[in-house]
């Protein structure tokens, strides 16, 4: 849980730092504005962690009440 917190927080941060850079920079770097969020998913893809398959099986059983 704790780890799926930070690497969205990573993302974030990310996505932050690279809206704040203006155009010609982005540009240097090879990074259109609006594909600024998939570049910062793409950059942590390799970190992303593992999901609990029971997790889904979970949710479901909490929202049909059981």
């Amino acid at each position: 849980m704790l780890s799926n917190w930070f690497y969205k927080f990573k993302i974030g941060r990310t996505i932050t730092a690279l809206n704040m850079l203006d155009d010609a920079t982005l540009k240097d770097i090879g990074i259109n504005r609006s594909n600024i969020r998939s570049h910062a998913y793409d950059v942590f893809k390799n970190e992303k962690p593992v999901e609990d398959p029971l997790q889904e099986l979970h949710n479901a059983m909490v929202k049909s009440g059981y």
